[in-house]
């Protein structure tokens, strides 16, 4: 079951809105939340939340039938499952129904080997989140671009009424693109086939 807050903050007198999503939208961020967005010319991490919901598929399973979309943000596009809840924050968007989420983060980008940022600066991050257990990290492509695609086990947020929790299977892939480094995290209850479908999803990524 997911749960939002609505909190209503004054930054330099303009109102703007920060949306909680809980379940496993709190893993899926677990690494970026850790990590500054800003970098260098960076914007500051701020977030205007737009939500649609639709009726869900049970367990954030995609059916062979799902309908899928292109969201277009700012420096990037991606497919995404139509219906399910859709967040757009500062630097991406994550889409949600019940335990299962995509999520875009763009960060700034790498001056060194994509390879050393992830082994040495976002898995010890991702490794103090409840419940990680790394599986592998294999090299891929995304959008035309070198990737890597990390595969990880993860525990989702306790469910704000019954306080139990998932175990999660994750797909995070790391895009490295010619202004910004893009981090696709896939996430789904164990039992939950949706290989085909965040494949699809993470493979339609376009940097623009």
């Amino acid at each position: 079951m997911q749960t939002m807050r609505e909190t209503n903050r004054t930054y330099g007198g303009r109102r703007r809105f920060v949306w909680g999503l809980g379940a496993s939208l709190a893993l899926v961020a677990g690494g970026a939340a850790a990590l500054p967005h800003g970098g260098k010319g960076g914007a500051p991490v701020a977030a205007t939340s737009r939500t649609a919901r639709v009726a869900a598929t049970p367990g954030g399973d995609i059916p062979d039938s799902a309908v899928y979309l292109r969201y277009t943000g700012r420096g990037f596009s991606i497919e995404y499952v139509e219906g399910w809840l859709q967040t757009t924050v500062a630097h991406g968007v994550t889409f949600t129904d019940k335990d299962s989420s995509v999520a875009v983060d763009l960060r700034p980008r790498l001056g060194g080997a994509l390879s050393a940022y992830v082994q040495g600066t976002d898995l010890p991050q991702l490794a103090r989140t409840p419940g990680f257990q790394r599986e592998s990290l294999a090299s891929d492509t995304v959008g035309g671009y070198r990737a890597l695609r990390l595969t990880y086990r993860g525990q989702s947020a306790p469910d704000a009424v019954t306080g139990k929790t998932v175990v999660l299977q994750v797909d995070r892939y790391y895009v490295q693109g010619p202004r910004a480094l893009s981090v696709i995290t896939l996430a789904t209850p164990t039992g939950v086939d949706n290989v085909d479908g965040f494949r699809r999803i993470a493979h339609s990524f376009r940097f623009r």
